[in-house]
C-alpha cells in the first residue's frame, strides 16, 4: 500500500514537474512570440510616423505661403517627430535583447539624427507670437528644395530600409517563435493527455489501495476489536486482582476480579485514584501503602508487599500486592503502572501452618535428648541441636555449613567413619562408638545411626544422624547383669542352704540326732530372714522411688535413734569385731520419721562394718549446725575407701565399689540408693568423703526444726512426683 502509494505520488509529481516546465516553456514563449509582435508594432508605427514626417515636410513646403497651413503642417511635423522618437525609444527597449536589432537601431538613430537636423536646417521657426500677421512664422533656408527631397528621401529610404530589416528579422524569429509555440502547445497537450492518463490510472490505483487499505484497516480494526473483546473476556476471567494506573495513580482499567471482591462496578472506581478503591479505604494503613506503592512505581521501582483485605461478609483475605512500572522504549519514562493482586490465603495459611510445624519439629529436635544432626545433598550441615553440641561439644554455629564428614571426623573412629557417606548414602547405618567429651573428659558410648531424607521419591536430598548417649544405658545394662549375677547368688545361696538343711530333715536323716535337726532349722531360719532382707530392700527402694511411703515425722532423740541402729548391727560388728562409737549431744532432737532414720543409720553403719578391718571403730556423729540451719550426721570408718570415680555413683542402685563385693561381702548394692531416697524425702542430702586406705566417711543433713515446714512442702512434693 505505501509502496502503490508512492509510486502513484512520484508518477503524479513527475507528470506535473514536466507539464509545469512545459507549460512554462510554452509561456515563456508565448511571450517572446508577443514581444515580436510588439516589435513588429512599434516597427510599423515608426515607419507610419517616419512617413508622416515627410508627409508633414512636404506639406509645409507645399503650404508655406498659406499661413495656417504651413502652421498646421508644421505641427504635423513635430508631432510625427516626436512620435518617431518614441517608436524608436521603445524599440530601443523591446530589441534590447538582440544585438542584431541594436546594431540596425544604432545606425537608425544616426540616420534619423540626420534626418531632423537636415529638417531643423530648412526651417526657421517664428521669433514671436506677436509679430506681424504680414510676416510668415518660418522660412525656407535652403532655397534648393529639390536637393533637400531628396536628401530626405535617401535618409528616409536608408531608416525604412533597416526597418524593414529589422522587421524581417523580427517576422523570422515570430515565425521561429511561433512553430515553437505550436510545437510545445502539441508537446503539452500531450504531456497533459499522459499526465491525465496517469492521473487515471493512479487515481484507480490509488483507489484500489485505499480499497485494500480500508478493507485492511476494517479487518485489523475488527481484529483488533476481537482481540480487545478477547482480551477483556480475558482479564475480566482472571481470578488475580488486576488494573492499569497512569504514573498519577489515577485507575484507567481493571478487571472483575477486584470489582467483584469489593461489590463494586467499573463506573464507581474508574478515573479515581488507586488508593481511593475501596479495598484501601478499610483502613488508614492501607491507604498510606496504596498511595506508597504508587509513587515508588511512578518513579520507576517495584512495589511489592503482602495485605490484609476484609471481604462484604468481614472475612479476611491476604493478598500479595505488587505495582510494576511500564517504561517508554524510547524514553525510559514511566507510561503506565500495572496493579496486581494475588489471593494467598490459602498459602498463607499453608505458610503458618509449615512454619508452625517447623517450629514444633525444631523444638522437638531442640528438645531431644539424643544429638540430632542434618545434611544436604552436597553433605553439608544444615541442623545441629543442643543435645548435639552437649555430646560434641561443637557449638551450632561453629557446625552449621561446615561439612558434614569433617564435624564427624574428630568424633567417629576411622574404622566407623567408612559407614558414613552424609547426603549421599541411600540406606540406614547404625553403629557404635566411644567418645570422650571434650569437656569433661569422660569416656561416653554413644549409638549413631544414619539415615538418608528423600524429597519424597527415590531422591536422596540429604541425610540424618542422631547420635545417642547410651552410657548411663550400658551402666544400667551392666548393673542389671550384676543384679542378675547378685540376685542369683543371694537367692541360690539361701535357698540351697535352706533346701539342704529341710531336705535332711524332711527326708529323717537327723531323726536320731534332734541337735543337728535343730542347727539345720536354725540355719533354714537365717537364710530366710536373709532372702526376706533382701526382698525387704528391693521393695522399699521401689516404694520409696515411687514416692509411696508414707513417712510419719515426728520429734526424735537423735541419741535413741543412734542406739536403735547400733543394737541392730551390734552382733555384726561384735563378729568383725569391730567397736561402734557415738557422739551426739543428749538435747539433740530432729523432726523425722524414726522408722526410716534408724534405716539410714542401720545401712550406713552396716556397710562401714563390712568393709572395716578387725579392731578398728566406727564413729556415729551428730551435731547442729546453726549457720545453716540443719542437723548433720556422719559414720566414719577406717577402712580400704572408695575411688574418686565411684563416690558419686554407689549411691545409685546395685552399685558396689567392686563386682565382687556382693558375693565376698554380702549385700544386694541396694543399701546407700535407699539411704540417698530417705534422705531426700527427708528434705536433707547424703555424700560421701573417702582416701583410699584410710577410710570413709559417709555425711547426711535433715533440716532443723525451724525448718520443718519446709521439709513438709518437701515431702508433699515428692508425694506429687
Amino acid at each position: 500500500m505505501n509502496a502503490g502509494l508512492l509510486v502513484a505520488i512520484l508518477l503524479l509529481g513527475s507528470t506535473g514537474v514536466v507539464a509545469f516546465l512545459n507549460t512554462r516553456e510554452w509561456q515563456t514563449t508565448q511571450e517572446r512570440v508577443q514581444h515580436t509582435y510588439d516589435i513588429l508594432l512599434t516597427l510599423e508605427r515608426a515607419k507610419t510616423n517616419l512617413n508622416g514626417t515627410a508627409k508633414a515636410r512636404r506639406g509645409y513646403w507645399l503650404g508655406q505661403d498659406v499661413e495656417p497651413d504651413s502652421k498646421l503642417f508644421l505641427q504635423d511635423y513635430q508631432t510625427s517627430v516626436q512620435q518617431t522618437q518614441q517608436a524608436l525609444a521603445q524599440l530601443q527597449q523591446l530589441t534590447a535583447d538582440n544585438p542584431t536589432q541594436q546594431t540596425r537601431l544604432q545606425k537608425i538613430n544616426i540616420l534619423w539624427q540626420q534626418y531632423q537636423a537636415l529638417h531643423q536646417s530648412q526651417v526657421e521657426p517664428s521669433p514671436t507670437e506677436n509679430q506681424s500677421e504680414a510676416q510668415p512664422s518660418s522660412v525656407i533656408q535652403t532655397p534648393d528644395r529639390s536637393l533637400s527631397s531628396a536628401q530626405h528621401y535617401r535618409l528616409q529610404q536608408q531608416i525604412f530600409a533597416l526597418l524593414n530589416q529589422m522587421a524581417a528579422t523580427e517576422q523570422q524569429l515570430l515565425q521561429q517563435r511561433t512553430a515553437a509555440t505550436a510545437r510545445l502547445t502539441g508537446i503539452t497537450n500531450h504531456i497533459l493527455a499522459i499526465a491525465y492518463s496517469l492521473s487515471l490510472v493512479s487515481l484507480a490505483t490509488i483507489y484500489a489501495l485505499l480499497r485494500r487499505e480500508a478493507g485492511k484497516r476494517q479487518q485489523a480494526e475488527t481484529n483488533l476489536r476481537r482481540s480487545e473483546h478477547k482480551f477483556q473476556s480475558v482479564f475480566d476471567e482472571l481470578y488475580e486482582f488486576a488494573g492499569l494506573l497512569t504514573p498519577p495513580g489515577l485507575l484507567i482499567e481493571v478487571n472483575q476480579a477486584p470489582l467483584a471482591f469489593a461489590q463494586v462496578t467499573r463506573e464507581d472506581v474508574l478515573g479515581k485514584p488507586f488508593w481511593e478503591f475501596p479495598l484501601w479505604q478499610q483502613s488508614s494503613e492501607l491507604t498510606e501503602i496504596a498511595k506508597t506503592a504508587v509513587s515508588q512505581a511512578a518513579a520507576g521501582h517495584f512495589f511489592h508487599t503482602e495485605v490484609t483485605f476484609n471481604s462484604p461478609t468481614g472475612q479476611p483475605h491476604t493478598f500479595d500486592v505488587s505495582v510494576k512500572p511500564v517504561h517508554s522504549a524510547q524514553s525510559k519514562q514511566v507510561m503506565w503502572l500495572i496493579a496486581e493482586g494475588r489471593d494467598i490465603t490459602t498459602q498463607v495459611q499453608l505458610r503458618d501452618a509449615l512454619r508452625q510445624e517447623r517450629n514444633r519439629s525444631l523444638q522437638l529436635i531442640n528438645g531431644s535428648i539424643d544429638g540430632i544432626a542434618a545434611v544436604d545433598e552436597q553433605g553439608t550441615c544444615t541442623v545441629w541441636n543442643p543435645a548435639m553440641e552437649a555430646l560434641t561439644g561443637i557449638p551450632r554455629d561453629r557446625a552449621i555449613g561446615q561439612c558434614g564428614m569433617d564435624l564427624f571426623r574428630s568424633l567417629v573412629p576411622d574404622s566407623t567413619l567408612q559407614h558414613l557417606h552424609l547426603g549421599m548414602a541411600d540406606t540406614v547405618t547404625a553403629f557404635d562408638f566411644s567418645h570422650s567429651h571434650p569437656q569433661t573428659g569422660q569416656l561416653r558410648m554413644i549409638e549413631a545411626r544414619y539415615s538418608p531424607l528423600h524429597n519424597g521419591s527415590t531422591t536422596v536430598t540429604g541425610g540424618l544422624i542422631v547420635l545417642r548417649d547410651v552410657t548411663r544405658q550400658r551402666e544400667l545394662e551392666r548393673l542389671k547383669r550384676e543384679f542378675i549375677s547378685i540376685i542369683s547368688h543371694e537367692i541360690r545361696t539361701p535357698l540351697s542352704s535352706i533346701r539342704g538343711a529341710l531336705g535332711l530333715v524332711a527326708e529323717g536323716i537327723l531323726d536320731d540326732d534332734p541337735q543337728t535337726a535343730r542347727e539345720m532349722v536354725s540355719i533354714a531360719n537365717n537364710n530366710i530372714e536373709r532372702l526376706v532382707r533382701l526382698v525387704n530392700d528391693i521393695l522399699a527402694l521401689n516404694r520409696l522411688e515411687s514416692g509411696q511411703v508414707d513417712l510419719k515425722f515426728q520429734w526424735c532423740p537423735v541419741t535413741s535413734l543412734v542406739q536403735q541402729a547400733f543394737s541392730s548391727v551390734e552382733a555384726l560388728a561384735t563378729a568383725h569385731q569391730i567397736r561402734l562409737e557415738a557422739t551426739v549431744p543428749d538435747d539433740l532432737q530432729v523432726w523425722a520419721d524414726p522408722d526410716w532414720l534408724v534405716q539410714v543409720l542401720v545401712n550406713l553403719v552396716n556397710n562401714a562394718i563390712k568393709f572395716s578391718p578387725p579392731q578398728t571403730a566406727i564413729a556415729v556423729t551428730a551435731e547442729a549446725i546453726a549457720s545453716e540451719s540443719i542437723i548433720q550426721f556422719s559414720v566414719a570408718d577406717q577402712g580400704r575407701g572408695i575411688p574418686a570415680d565411684k563416690l558419686q555413683t554407689i549411691f545409685g542402685r546395685f552399685q558396689q565399689v567392686d563386682a565382687s563385693d556382693s558375693r565376698q561381702k554380702g549385700g544386694t548394692g541396694l543399701g546407700l540408693a535407699i539411704c540417698r531416697q530417705i534422705v531426700q524425702q527427708h528434705g536433707g542430702r547424703i555424700w560421701v568423703e573417702s582416701e583410699l586406705n584410710k577410710g570413709s566417711t559417709f555425711y547426711f543433713t535433715l533440716p532443723h526444726p525451724e525448718q520443718r515446714q519446709e521439709a513438709e512442702r518437701n515431702q508433699t512434693t515428692q508425694k506429687l512426683l
